[in-house]
């Protein structure tokens, strides 16, 4: 939703902050998301090789996103739009994380 935000709110600058500063909470707090997940799903065993396991496809992305943007938002219109088709494949992404489940459910 956060995502969805930088598309409906083009201004002014105190209120784009608000927007970063709420998608970036929105993000620390999937941080803690994952370790929660990762102790639920497996255990605390081997911790930190399944956390990074985990977190490395999206810290990949995190770390190609910008440079796999920028060739994308001119033929999109711009930015705003770039943003529209992010949040628009949200709902595809939470749909397709509902179908995984733990290797071993307790």
């Amino acid at each position: 939703m956060t995502t969805a935000l930088f598309v409906l709110v083009p201004g002014p600058c105190p209120v784009l902050i608000a927007v970063s500063v709420a998608a970036d909470a929105v993000r620390g707090n999937l941080t803690l998301l994952q370790a929660t997940a990762v102790t639920n799903r497996w255990g605390t065993t081997h911790y930190g090789s399944l956390s990074g396991i985990l977190g490395a496809p999206a810290m990949t992305a995190s770390a190609l996103a910008p440079s796999a943007a920028a060739p994308l938002a001119p033929p999109l219109g711009g930015t705003p739009h770039l943003f529209a088709l992010l949040a628009a494949l949200t709902p595809a992404a939470a749909f397709v994380a509902t179908g995984t489940s733990p290797r071993n459910p307790a």
